[in-house]
């Protein structure tokens, strides 16, 4: 990691999880590519929350300029983390087991925890990984750590063929949030170079990453273009993060193809 996204980890935590850690100084031109990266992935309000938190902070030297259009962001950004809404999967067999369970057990902390999960899950296999959601999922961990039926998620994971993908965000909640393996019990953590390498590609500040992003924020990957680049990024994505939950994989790349189809014959 580069110095851009070690400090924007550190004021993520900070302003997340109240885990406080020195910033490295930083010039006007890396702190605006921070911001940049805090947009992205739509944190910018966590972020901000550990700036001020982290005022003090002997490297902690932020433009005026830039202070002013944090705190904008900040004020701006919709905070609210989802609670309550019913998850569908396009795999027809996983998604009738998912509804299942979902009549069967109402509304529980361990349902809503593998709603988190379904939500990541889907995002990875749609638009890639987005650290707003892996954050939500890590803040409705930490705060409802003792309401969690641990066993029973497990056996839905498990039934839903979601190991695969669960213990990718699991990983992922070690490599970027300083989750411990106890933490997240309802899987096997496995870091490995795979993950590593996600998790460097999640946190690119280059010019073509950006690039991306704007090519992709509020519009349908396949139609946001009237050439074929969105339909190229979108299989190549698909087939990045197949193997990590192939059964859903398949049937979700097809699902919004449909739907941008429909969209384009309205």
């Amino acid at each position: 990691m580069d110095i851009i996204q070690r400090n924007f980890l550190r004021l993520l935590k900070c302003g997340a999880f109240g885990q406080r850690e020195q910033t490295e100084p930083m010039s006007a031109w890396k702190w605006k590519r921070l911001y940049q990266l805090s947009q992205m992935h739509d944190v910018t309000p966590w972020v901000y929350d550990g700036i001020n938190a982290s005022r003090e902070d002997f490297f902690l030297k932020i433009p005026e300029e830039q202070m002013a259009l944090w705190k904008e962001s900040a004020l701006q950004a919709d905070t609210v983390i989802i609670k309550d809404e019913e998850q569908r999967l396009t795999n027809p067999l996983l998604n009738h087991k998912l509804q299942n369970l979902t009549k069967k057990e109402g509304d529980t902390p361990t349902l809503e925890l593998l709603y988190n999960i379904i939500r990541l899950a889907r995002f990875i296999l749609t638009q890639g990984i987005n650290m707003r959601h892996l954050l939500e999922l890590g803040i409705y961990l930490r705060t409802t750590k003792d309401q969690i039926n641990y066993e029973q998620l497990s056996i839905w994971i498990k039934k839903l063929q979601m190991t695969k993908i669960t213990r990718l965000e699991a990983a992922l909640l070690i490599l970027f949030f300083d989750f411990k393996e106890e933490e997240i019990p309802f899987t096997t953590v496995k870091v490995n170079k795979d993950t590593i390498r996600i998790a460097d590609d999640i946190l690119n500040t280059s010019s073509e990453q950006v690039a991306d992003w704007y090519f992709t924020q509020g519009k349908n990957v396949f139609v946001s273009t009237t050439n074929s680049g969105a339909m190229m990024w979108h299989v190549r994505h698909s087939a990045k993060y197949m193997s990590y939950y192939p059964s859903e994989a398949v049937t979700n790349f097809f699902a919004n193809f449909a739907h941008s189809l429909s969209h384009i014959e309205e």
